[in-house]
């Protein structure tokens, strides 16, 4: 697909919204495809709960944690389009390059007042975002690794709400810092656990400074996943 569909299609569609669209529902559709064959071979499966709330979304910003590497592969498959906050280095990679520009995704390198005006104009226009707060897989052994705060800061400049999916995974497997070929002794099971949609005055009093607003609204972010993360543990294992 990165050599061929992708490349046609920013050749062909010189309308970049249209060109956006297009390159996101084929992303979308493509992990669709990708995550029933893991499933009908045996490798991984995913269940879904309240995954509705998530694909009649408009205009919010999506948080998850990151367990794995096959996280957004997981997520994007249940919709037909979304936008991403990704790692600058696709923007480079050889194979992913034309997919993340094609698809209009946000660097996370950017620069800050450019990277807020994208996700602002993004939001606007209805477009959900789809943003890992951790910036990278959560270490090995860990419920949730550090927080970033690019998340506080979209939600501060552009008031939405944010809409917390919690994945969960019964393995280890392609966790970071754990090998990509130790394969685990039974089927990779992912659940994915769409929750109620966060509303930005709900999370922290308006008339605090723009920092303490931002580090408010990471500590609950970090706060919430952690205890539903903690939460999940404990009633699996009663």
């Amino acid at each position: 697909m990165a050599v061929t569909i992708f490349p046609v299609m920013i050749v062909v569609l010189r309308n970049r919204q249209k060109r956006r669209n297009s390159a996101q529902f084929v992303i979308c559709r493509g992990f669709r495809l990708f995550t029933w064959l893991l499933d009908v071979t045996g490798v991984a499966a995913a269940q879904t709960e309240n995954i509705t709330t998530l694909r009649q979304a408009k205009g919010a910003i999506i948080i998850a944690n990151h367990p794995t590497l096959l996280d957004v592969v997981m997520i994007l498959a249940q919709l037909d389009r979304c936008q991403c906050v990704v790692k600058h280095e696709l923007f480079h990679n050889p194979f992913l390059a034309g997919v993340v520009r094609a698809a209009g995704f946000i660097r996370n390198d950017d620069n800050p007042e450019n990277l807020l005006n994208q996700a602002r104009d993004h939001l606007n226009a209805g477009a959900c975002i789809l943003i890992f707060p951790e910036g990278t897989r959560t270490p090995s052994g860990k419920k949730l690794g550090r927080l970033q705060r690019g998340v506080a800061n979209i939600a501060i400049e552009t008031e939405v709400d944010l809409i917390p999916v919690v994945v969960h995974c019964n393995h280890d497997t392609l966790k970071k810092g754990v090998p990509w070929y130790r394969i685990p002794p039974s089927k990779i099971l992912y659940r994915i656990v769409v929750d109620q949609p966060l509303s930005l005055g709900d999370i922290c009093e308006p008339d605090l400074s723009r920092a303490k607003r931002a580090r408010a609204i990471t500590r609950l972010i970090k706060d919430y996943f952690v205890d539903r993360l903690t939460h999940d543990f404990a009633r699996k294992r009663t």
